[in-house]
């Protein structure tokens, strides 16, 4: 019997999990001229410097929605699965059209279109439920979004808002009595995509539960809430797919099929209750995910996720409920311990990788390199341009980073290797663009991160440098004075990060950024001192990296991070410039800074650098304290800065954490603590803010803490708390603890703990943990039986603690409470006899001393480097560093090179 329609639950929150819904529509932005000024000063309510940035943009948003409001007089679609839409797009912009889909959202409860935009777009979409009372009565509907939304109820219209947040959602409360019987919930919303976006909407039911009807030809309820039940007890692991295949697993016997995207499904029985799917047989060979970027293949930064989502149903048309779930078809190399020839050997692997790449400015000059004595123009150049071009032309987000790629293949490859024609669609196109905030233009290209600005000060300098008589048409300045604009930012960049380090510290995507930058101004920059400069910070730079990585993994705590790369430092942007400089690491899509490394002629690595980080026979602490003050018109922000980080590495494994980071205040991307056991072996918690994971929620399900925790580590060992506000909607930590990649695990007590070859790791918190078995995350995350504040981490090996059965022998219980405040407080007795006791307001203590006091009793003055390698404070004049016969020294005063010699000479 056909019943034509879905039942199903609301969650025990009362949130609807089940909707059909509409794609993201985007048009482009071609009047914001009509609200901002392209021309002037970009400061003041209404300047254009909003436009770059998502936290302050609100109010610019509301004022361009009163002026493309939606519409809100216009037919509503019917609402069945499959059937068409038809929806007028807010702004005159036309009527769009879709395809009703459904889907099963997350347990946040969102219908969520977010997305990464390149160029300003205007975005909206629609999704709507049915609700279903068999007796009339009272509800309330909350409604959740970051943008305007507008609800119908029927053919009601019950709410239209014109509000914005920025990551944080927006709560609209409508209160309704409704018919027995059914009523359509139809919800649109509006978007302004400035770079990334949160476009969602979700919405709960206060009161007593009702049931969430999907109209859906030729379906039966009763055999969908069985096939529901079904997927809804199926799990996929790992996420990281080394070998090409998943691990399936639910109801023994159980017959499925899988599909990706619109390819047909393929038939799985899950014999025992498992199966090992083939990723090959099922997904094509570039990832399919729903990824919510569209990353130009430009780019130098990889902020797409690698991911392929999987689609599991049965096959009974009566039954058209789904589970998706993603996984990643991982960039293939990995080297762990340095292999080969040496230096020569890695570079020709990484330009042999990046020349069979996907067309981008790094492919060309790894041809190039390749092939120097060559002659004729390169035929492939045209295509390998062609998408750096594109962002800059179209001043994407981004761009600067493929400019500064242009300029040095403009430097690097000689005239007569260019196409026809297409040296001089660079030079026009570079002497078009706008190069800083301060320069006309109306855009979303990003200005006010870190490592954004040192790139565009780059990009603007070579530019007027290398066309200095010719005038700019954007801003209507010789190229002289461009550079003389941007050599003035540059330098003081350069100075703050050599005295006092980066805000993004150790950030294992833009830490490449910055090196990009940093070379290229140390092979092309006019100025000697500049270079000098450049090439001093890019030796610091390089350090903290060996220092802070482990067979290459990048595996220290970050500034800033995405979830692909904790799952997998493969994924890392910092991961091709470890192969490259010293064999280790991998050699994945983000190789644009990889390949300007790699084609210098005057940047030389220390040989001290290399040495540090192939450095894996002994015990490594270190410690790297970073100070500065953000800038309002550089940063938009007008305070401190400020982190301590703490590396303990072993030859088996490394724990690392940033102490005291901000706690108890929102998080953004921030990675707090880490334990590194393989590529694929990262142990972490956070407190999650979103299901999602991808790039365009910040903070997410795993990058970043909705609120950040407060973390200490004492060498091996690190204590966590996290003190969650009452009332918050997320009250709970998850630890990610991928078990498929571990070669043994167990659980005894409050610990949960893993082995890899000869290392350890051990994870507490107080009632123990609970593996997810179904879902995305299966096999891979754990959540806390309690409350979840309080994490106690140890790390070991066989060498130092015997067989594993030995090291978990000697975990003793930790002590976990709360104090009459309701702070979360830890204590325990590490295997070394050590007591570590911490609470939210008290410090951290070791055998009752304070870890914040110096021998005298005093507070401490930090170091700004500490390592077996260098120790030099802040003020110090000059950082020196010795490590295995090799030395390093920098003048950080006066931002020199001084041993070994400096490539660029006096």
């Amino acid at each position: 019997m056909s019943h034509d329609r879905t039942v199903h639950q609301l969650d025990r929150t009362g949130l609807v999990r089940d909707w059909l819904v509409g794609p993201s529509w985007a048009h482009p932005c071609e009047d914001l001229g009509t609200l901002l000024s392209a021309e002037g000063s970009p400061w003041g309510v209404s300047g254009r410097w909003s436009l770059t940035n998502g936290p302050d943009v609100a109010p610019l948003k509301t004022r361009i929605h009163e002026a493309r409001p939606m519409v809100l007089d216009q037919p509503l679609p019917a609402v069945v699965e499959g059937g068409p839409i038809r929806w007028q797009a807010p702004g005159g912009d036309g009527t769009d059209a879709g395809v009703w889909r459904r889907e099963h959202v997350g347990w946040d409860g969102y219908v969520d279109w977010s997305h990464f935009s390149y160029t300003p777009e205007y975005r909206h979409a629609v999704a709507a439920t049915v609700i279903e009372l068999d007796q009339a009565g009272r509800r309330t509907l909350e409604v959740i979004s970051t943008g305007p939304v507008a609800m119908w109820c029927d053919d009601d219209l019950v709410l239209h808002t014109s509000e914005f947040s920025y990551m944080e959602p927006l709560r609209h409360r409508v209160e309704r009595r409704f018919q027995s019987g059914t009523t359509r919930l139809f919800l649109a919303t509006w978007q302004l995509a400035l770079r990334e976006v949160r476009h969602f909407v979700g919405v709960r039911v206060h009161g007593l539960p009702v049931r969430v009807v999907i109209p859906s030809p030729g379906a039966d309820e009763h055999t969908a809430a069985v096939a529901e039940r079904l997927l809804s007890a199926v799990g996929v692991s790992p996420w990281a797919a080394t070998t090409g295949q998943v691990r399936v697993t639910g109801p023994a016997g159980a017959a499925l099929q899988v599909a990706v995207g619109d390819r047909a499904p393929v038939p799985l029985r899950l014999v025992d209750g498992e199966a090992i799917l083939d990723l090959a047989a099922v997904a094509p060979a570039e990832p399919t995910g729903e990824d919510d970027t569209e990353q130009p293949e430009a780019a130098a930064s990889m902020l797409a996720s690698g991911e392929t989502t999987l689609a599991f149903s049965v096959d009974d048309p009566r039954a058209p409920v789904a589970r998706r779930m993603p996984v990643a078809t991982l960039p293939g190399a990995y080297r762990p311990v340095p292999e080969g020839d040496g230096p020569a050997q890695w570079r020709r692997e990484f330009l042999e990788h990046a020349a069979a790449g996907v067309p981008c400015t790094a492919r060309a000059l790894a041809r190039f390199a390749l092939d120097p004595d060559g002659s004729g123009a390169d035929a492939a150049m045209e295509a390998d341009l062609a998408p750096a071009l594109h962002m800059v032309e179209h001043r994407a987000d981004c761009a600067d980073f493929e400019a500064v790629g242009l300029l040095d293949l403009w430097h690097r490859v000689p005239a007569s290797r260019w196409p026809d024609g297409l040296r001089d669609r660079v030079r026009q196109a570079l002497l078009g663009f706008k190069y800083w905030i301060d320069q006309p233009g109306l855009d979303a290209m990003c200005y006010f991160t870190e490592n954004h600005q040192m790139v565009w000060h780059t990009a603007e300098l070579l530019a007027g440098e290398t066309f200095a008589e010719e005038t700019f048409s954007n801003a209507g300045w010789t190229g002289t004075e461009h550079a003389a604009h941007a050599r003035e930012h540059a330098s003081e960049w350069i100075r703050r990060k050599l005295t006092g380090g980066f805000s993004e510290f150790d950030s294992n995507a833009y830490l490449a950024i910055d090196a990009l930058a940093l070379v290229s101004l140390v092979d092309h920059a006019g100025d000697p001192d500049l270079r000098m400069a450049a090439e001093a910070l890019l030796d610091k730079t390089l350090l903290t990296l060996a220092s802070n990585s482990w067979r290459g993994v990048h595996g220290a705590a970050h500034g800033r991070s995405y979830t692909t790369t904790l799952r997998s430092s493969r994924f890392e942007e910092t991961a091709p410039i470890m192969w490259l400089l010293w064999g280790t690491g991998s050699l994945n899509a983000a190789v644009l800074p990889a390949a300007l490394l790699a084609t210098s002629t005057t940047y030389e690595l220390p040989a001290l650098v290399r040495a540090v980080a192939n450095q894996t026979e002994r015990v490594w602490d270190g410690r790297q304290v970073y100070r500065g003050r953000l800038r309002r018109d550089h940063d938009l922000l007008d305070r401190h800065y400020g982190s301590d980080l703490r590396i303990h590495r072993t030859p088996d494994v490394m724990l690392a954490s940033v102490q005291d980071y901000r706690a108890g205040l929102p998080g953004l991307q921030e990675h707090v603590w880490g334990v590194t056991l393989g590529p694929e072996t990262q142990v972490f918690a956070t407190h999650p803010a979103a299901f999602q994971h991808g790039s365009t929620a910040r903070p997410n399900a795993w990058a970043g803490h909705r609120v950040l925790p407060r973390a200490r580590q004492h060498r091996d060992v690190l204590l966590a708390l996290h003190r969650i506000p009452e009332g918050d909607p997320v009250d709970r930590t998850h630890l990610w603890f991928p078990v498929d990649h571990l070669d043994e695990h167990r659980a005894r007590g409050c610990w949960l703990v893993g082995r890899v070859a000869e290392g350890y790791v051990a994870v507490a918190t107080d009632g123990g943990f609970e593996m997810l078995s179904t879902g995305p995350n299966a096999r891979q995350e754990w959540r806390p039986r309690a409350s979840g504040h309080h994490y106690v981490v140890a790390v070991g090996s066989a060498r130092e603690h015997g067989a594993l059965a030995d090291f978990v022998s000697r975990l003793e219980e930790p002590d976990f409470g709360h104090d009459e405040y309701g702070e979360p407080w830890v204590r325990w007795r590490s295997l070394h006899g050590e007591v570590l006791e911490m609470g939210w307001t008290t410090p951290l203590l070791v055998d009752g001393a304070d870890q914040d006091l110096d021998a005298d009793g005093r507070i401490e003055e930090p170091p700004h480097l500490a390592n077996p390698a260098v120790t030099v404070a802040f003020g110090e004049a000059v950082l020196r560093a010795s490590w295995a016969g090799e030395s390093l020294e920098l003048d950080l005063e006066k931002g020199r090179r001084i041993v070994p010699a400096s490539g660029v000479g006096g």
